[in-house]
């Protein structure tokens, strides 16, 4: 049986080994793809342990040194613990979504990235995301978003922008996470990162907040009401209205 240490134990694969020989220049990441792929398919899951050292250098065909250069680059993705001693061995670990965004926000922020494209990307997602929010949201999270917009409105009322910028996010975020897609939620949080990374550097006023608040009280309003079109249109007029005005004011600091 193929894996027999792992904590939770693995089906036999009919005598074949998970992972095949590696014999090409690029031997590292054809290692790293064989796990990678493992996970995909649900043959290595968080909490299993990747077999000892030396049956792995059986399995891919590869030397000592070329196995433990594969186990750090995973190790350094976040897919990989490596422990010392008693129940030491690689544990494969679910990866951090706050360490992936923090990855995607270090590559985009050299690539000259504008408010326009975060809006492009916004314009696509975030009203499908509002439109399956006004059919699947739950009655506990319809409570949430109306709790959202109460608390906003007293933060404007008190002057509270930073608050009211972070309310601000959540909202969308709540929104996304009702799509239950793991891939559209990861690029809306993500997107949402950003979006409060150019607040911090455009300090919208009052009246933004304000703006934006009326907007979010009419996607809710749509949601609680169960109309998907409505909810979509509500969210596209309000992200075309953010855009609109980060773009002025970008303009009037001078980025």
């Amino acid at each position: 049986m193929v894996f027999a240490l792992c904590d939770r134990p693995l089906a036999p694969f009919d005598g074949d080994p998970m992972f095949k020989t590696a014999r090409t220049s690029t031997i590292t990441e054809k290692i790293i793809s064989q796990i990678r792929t493992a996970i995909l398919a649900g043959k290595l899951k968080p909490g299993d342990i990747l077999p000892p050292e030396k049956q792995l250098v059986e399995q891919f065909g590869v030397s000592k040194q070329t196995l433990r250069e594969s186990l750090r680059a995973l190790e350094h993705m976040g897919l990989i613990d490596v422990r010392k001693g008693i129940g030491g061995g690689a544990h494969i670990v679910e990866v951090d979504m706050q360490v992936t965004k923090q990855s995607l926000a270090n590559f985009l922020y050299f690539k000259n990235l504008t408010i326009e494209n975060l809006s492009e990307l916004r314009k696509l997602l975030e009203p499908h995301a509002a439109a399956k929010a006004a059919q699947h949201m739950s009655p506990e999270d319809l409570k949430k978003l109306e709790q959202l917009n109460d608390v906003a409105r007293e933060n404007i009322n008190k002057k509270y922008l930073e608050e009211m910028s972070r309310n601000e996010i959540y909202f969308h975020r709540l929104i996304a996470q009702t799509t239950d897609n793991p891939i559209l939620i990861l690029i809306l949080d993500f997107v949402e990162d950003l979006l409060e990374d150019f607040k911090k550097v455009l300090k919208p006023d009052l009246t933004f907040s304000e703006s934006v608040l009326d907007a979010h009280d009419k996607i809710y309003t749509a949601i609680h009401a169960r109309n998907p079109d409505k909810a979509s249109k509500e969210m596209y007029r309000h992200v075309s209205d953010v855009e609109t005005h980060l773009a002025l004011l970008k303009e009037d600091i001078g980025l």
